[in-house]
């Protein structure tokens, strides 16, 4: 009744209108009635770009914008049971009566009617500026299809999540979980996993079961965030890249807080092998990082995920949170020409960076196969540049104890009572580089000033290292592993040698830098590595009810954080991250077992049903928009692997005057994501043709014959979906099928 109601008032528009000579009909109006008679009309899966009528003390009522002479037109507006919200400037907005639509349109002093467009829903600023939001509404910009991931999987691997939060619940049906399975490598109560012959830790939950799970992690929420930046489902405006995608969860949260690397690995397998089995493509995202270790892809973890993607199988990774630290170090050293190292150690407001080495850790590699350090330690008096004590040279693991400082450094007993330098010496997981593990723990300075109340310790110290052969010369990398400590300098000539009489210059230390401060598990070939940029830097908090602006990072910048790797450094030399996307003050889901729940300033929105969204910052968040971004291209082509994925950002990828100025090399070789541009360069490399469901570049009879072998469920090797799917309704069914006949019949190309 309402279809013929609306094609009535089309109709009465269209003549009123005529009857007014040169008088403009306003689009909207004859576009809002034309898309309310189509829309939901069985088979058309139509986009509604207007806001649907809704009911105002039982009216059923049009939100529009309307254009009038001044302000006497309201008289007229009003009798025609207009409802004026806000007067601007020539125009109002307003409610119209449906039924009074076509009358008000037409109305003297009335210059135009705006029916209310529908906003377009999106993740923050992320979706936008991603350009995801263009590729979920595809049809309206241009593509063949609305892309939301849907027939891809996503698997997050992480801690903190929230099971039964609204973004893991169907936008069809709230009750309805996307969540199809959830591996948990710490819990034995579900289902037992196995890999060929062998048992994977923990146990997976499945269908129901899903619904009687809480959280892994009763003050965590890092993992639900992650997860609904990549496929959370959209509520208020908020979802994420890929809000159609399965979704399965890996919590891998111990009691400690602690992250098993190994755990990590059987996670990627367990994804893998599930994707396998249901015949999915899958994108796995892990937002954790690692500044120590080799760095050159050839870790444990780094192999297994190299065995574990391929063909519709994407790793993503984020590439780590510690640049700006100077935490690395690199130099061709030999026996005359070591590498220098001066230690400093998590400074306050209350102590420098040497006065109290309470815990800091080091790895030190050598480059060259089969060979190994020698090394020694020393104390520095950086009042006189001398080097006033020295260690033996040793070539072994080693413990130096507080009693071998104790003329410059003691142990804080109120601490521990245990404190002193050691020295692991191990080799790389294919036992052919090798590496020092070092290690300094409760060692406070003897002598100290105080300045503007904060201890200026007198001493530092430091570490010499080169290769055991003298004729030798070999690279060297250095990684603090300690959050915050880094490699020092020191800006004056150091006196060494035996007297302390040889002068030697300022760079006697080789200097930190963040060259080269990417986690250890981003390098692999096999992934895709994920820096951030700042795409806002301020946001509603709900509980202060106020506006809060954070403004150390610089919108449409690298964030100050984000992990790289410059083209030539590191053991690999290539530029990364792979590629960038939004990292900051990111608006996600959030774990109501975790502050969110708790007015935290961080906390953007809460749900009727108790669910929460805030911000999160971090590499962490870029890498899950990468991973969501994928997945809408794999749902067009699920067979792409890393090496199309990798070119597919390199030839799309934005570039602009932050990604090419100052901090180029922090955005890696690419720039930032662009999901248009990515999903356009997919649909051209797969030679997309709407009825070539062969895919042989012809539409013609044998794709008659091969949709009509799949509709009857005999197996069709080469058939494209994307190209089958002729009336692009997001199914390959019989009216396919009837399309294409009648293309074939008569000749008419198949347009969308």
């Amino acid at each position: 009744m309402r279809k013929v109601f609306y094609l009535f008032s089309l109709f009465v528009l269209l003549c009123y209108a005529n009857s007014l000579a040169q008088r403009v009909l306003p689009s909207s109006v004859q576009d809002f009635f034309e898309e309310q008679m189509w829309s939901g009309k069985s088979g058309m899966n139509q986009y509604n770009r207007y806001v649907s009528p809704r009911l105002i003390d039982g009216v059923e009522m049009v939100d529009a914008f309307i254009a009038i002479d001044n302000e006497r037109t309201l008289d007229a507006l009003e009798s025609q049971g207009v409802i004026v919200n806000s007067l601007f400037d020539g125009f109002v907005t307003a409610q119209i009566p449906l039924e009074r639509l076509a009358a008000v349109s037409a109305l003297p002093g009335v210059n135009d009617v705006e029916v209310s467009l529908r906003a377009e829903l999106c993740t923050d600023s992320t979706m936008s500026v991603t350009h995801a939001g263009q590729v979920i509404n595809g049809k309206q910009n241009g593509l063949p299809h609305n892309f939301n991931g849907k027939g891809v999987i996503i698997g997050v691997i992480d801690k903190g999540f929230d099971f039964q939060h609204r973004a893991f619940r169907s936008n069809d049906n709230v009750n309805k979980t996307r969540i199809v399975r959830v591996y948990d490598t710490q819990v034995s109560t579900g289902h037992p996993v196995y890999y060929r012959n062998s048992k994977l830790p923990g146990s997976v939950f499945m269908g129901d079961e899903i619904y009687s799970l809480t959280t892994d992690d009763n003050t965590g929420t890092h993992g639900t965030h992650t997860a609904s930046i990549a496929a959370g489902s959209i509520v208020n405006g908020y979802g994420g890249m890929a809000p159609a995608a399965d979704i399965i969860l890996c919590p891998v949260s111990r009691t400690d807080g602690s992250l098993s690397v190994v755990e990590l690995a059987n996670c990627a397998r367990y994804i893998k092998c599930y994707a396998d089995s249901v015949g999915k493509p899958c994108v796995m995202s892990l937002s954790i990082s690692v500044p120590g270790g080799q760095h050159d892809g050839n870790d444990y973890l780094s192999k297994a995920i190299a065995q574990v993607t391929g063909p519709g199988r994407i790793f993503v990774i984020a590439a780590g949170n510690t640049a700006g630290r100077d935490f690395y170090a690199y130099k061709q050293i030999s026996t005359k020409n070591p590498l220098n190292l001066l230690f400093y150690c998590k400074p306050s407001s209350s102590m420098d960076s040497t006065y109290y080495y309470k815990s800091f850790q080091a790895e030190l590699w050598m480059r060259t196969q089969w060979k190994r350090f020698d090394f020694k330690f020393h104390v520095l008096d950086k009042t006189t540049g001398r080097i006033v004590w020295e260690s033996p040279i040793y070539n072994d693991a080693i413990q130096l104890n507080a009693s071998d400082l104790k003329d410059f450094y003691s142990y804080e007993s109120s601490t521990d009572t245990v404190a002193y330098i050691k020295v692991t010496r191990k080799t790389s997981s294919d036992g052919k580089k090798s590496l020092l593990s070092v290690s300094l723990r409760n060692l406070m300075s003897q002598q100290y000033t105080t300045v503007n109340g904060r201890k200026v310790s007198r001493y530092a110290i430091g570490m010499t290292a080169f290769p055991q052969a003298d004729d030798l010369t070999c690279e060297a990398d250095a990684w603090v592993c300690n959050s915050s400590c880094s490699f020092g300098t020191y800006d004056n000539p150091v006196m060494i040698g035996a007297g302390l009489t040889s002068l030697q210059s300022a760079f006697y230390y080789t200097p930190g830098n963040d060259l080269c401060s990417i986690g250890t598990y981003a390098v692999n070939d096999s992934i895709i590595s994920a820096g951030a940029f700042a795409a806002r830097n301020s946001y509603y908090s709900y509980f202060q009810n106020s506006i809060v602006t954070d403004r150390t990072q610089t919108v449409g910048d690298i964030t100050s954080f984000s992990s790289y790797q410059a083209a030539g450094y590191g053991p690999t030399g290539v530029a990364l991250p792979t590629i960038c996307a939004p990292g900051f003050d990111v608006v996600a889901a959030g774990s109501r077992y975790s502050y969110f729940a708790n007015n935290n300033v961080a906390t953007v929105m809460k749900t009727d049903d108790g669910s929460y969204w805030g911000v999160m910052t971090g590499t962490s968040m870029a890498a899950p928009t990468v991973a969501g971004i994928i997945a809408l291209w794999l749902q067009a082509n699920p067979t792409l692997c890393v090496r199309q994925v990798k070119e597919i950002i390199a030839e799309t990828a934005i570039h602009d005057s932050f990604t090419t100025g100052a901090n180029a090399a922090h955005f890696g070789p690419n720039g930032k994501i662009d999901a248009m541009a990515g999903m356009r360069s997919v649909l051209d490399r797969m030679g997309f043709l709407l009825g070539d469901v062969d895919h042989d570049g012809d539409v013609g009879i044998k794709d008659l014959t091969a949709l009509i072998d799949y509709l009857l469920g005999d197996s069709v090797s080469s058939i494209q979906l994307l190209n089958a799917d002729v009336d692009c309704d997001g199914n390959v069914d019989i009216a396919d099928a009837t399309i294409l006949i009648d293309a074939l019949v008569t000749g008419r190309e198949i347009a969308y």
